[in-house]
């Protein structure tokens, strides 16, 4: 059954990522996510190719639902001249992906390193990505770093987001942050106030108290993160993009997927309304 706010519509700023719903192809997330009352809504890039970027976007229209973000291709392989070519053209179609469903983001991870020292592999990265980041920027979409727990070094050897703030800007890059992985810094609401600007993109689940294990999402105010006061930092330090619900997991499987959806949906909501957060 569907909440009072849900009936009238969701808060405009609040999203639901399609990965909520791992059962349901992006066109029939972009239909669940309508049925919650949100307007927007994030998806993979693997998704939307699998469906067709033109029946994702038909989706969306349908529904008036707006994909504010996708997944893409930001690893570069810069073993060599040509694998950097075959990972700068994989990134470059998924860019088009982007566009072509209307997201002003596109998010990723961008590889494991390829030095022993992280400015080397910095360095490195942005001295490959430019040519990238100006494409997606005459397609009117912002390739965002996702920082993650080092846990995914294999993908990424980006891992807070105060790092995140140390690489976006020289690449011309925004951050995607993800609450679930950066929420312990130490700096984060200095951060978030210093590089509000960078922030393409937001993500928020709780975490379950006492797992060791990923994935270990949970809804949000049901965990341990403080998710309430980092929305207020956002807030205040005036970032104006949607937050995203992001949830898997074995506690989200055990309610339902759509019902978690649901839930979190609301709980959102409620938090942005009671926050006075302004809806752009």
């Amino acid at each position: 059954m569907r909440t009072q706010h849900q009936a009238a519509g969701l808060h405009p700023r609040v999203s639901v990522s399609g990965l909520c719903f791992p059962e349901l192809s992006a066109s029939e997330a972009i239909e669940a996510i309508a049925g919650l009352g949100a307007a927007k809504a994030s998806l993979t890039g693997a998704k939307v190719r699998a469906a067709g970027a033109d029946a994702v976007a038909a989706a969306g229209r349908r529904h008036g639902v707006t994909v504010v973000t996708t997944t893409g291709a930001l690893a570069l392989d810069l073993s060599s001249g040509e694998a950097a070519a075959a990972s700068l053209a994989r990134a470059r179609a998924d860019v088009d992906l982007a566009a072509a469903v209307g997201a002003t983001a596109m998010y990723g991870l961008l590889g494991p390193r390829t030095a022993d020292r992280w400015d080397a592999c910095a360095d490195a990265y942005v001295n490959a990505v430019g040519d990238l980041v100006g494409y997606a920027a005459d397609r009117g979409v912002t390739p965002a770093v996702e920082p993650t727990s080092w846990l995914y070094a294999d993908l990424t050897f980006v891992h807070s987001f105060h790092d995140a703030t140390l690489i976006a800007p020289r690449a011309g890059m925004g951050i995607c942050l993800d609450a679930f992985h950066v929420w312990t810094e130490a700096t984060l609401r200095e951060d978030i106030a210093a590089h509000a600007g960078l922030i393409a993109h937001v993500q928020l689940s709780d975490m379950t108290p006492g797992s060791r294990a990923l994935p270990c999402r949970d809804l949000p105010g049901a965990g341990a993160v403080p998710l309430t006061a980092i929305v207020a930092w956002l807030a205040e330090a005036g970032y104006r993009g949607a937050f995203d619900i992001e949830l898997n997991g074995p506690a989200i499987d055990a309610i339902g997927h759509r019902e978690a959806a649901s839930r979190a949906a609301s709980w959102l909501d409620t938090t942005l309304r009671d926050l006075g957060v302004r809806d752009h």
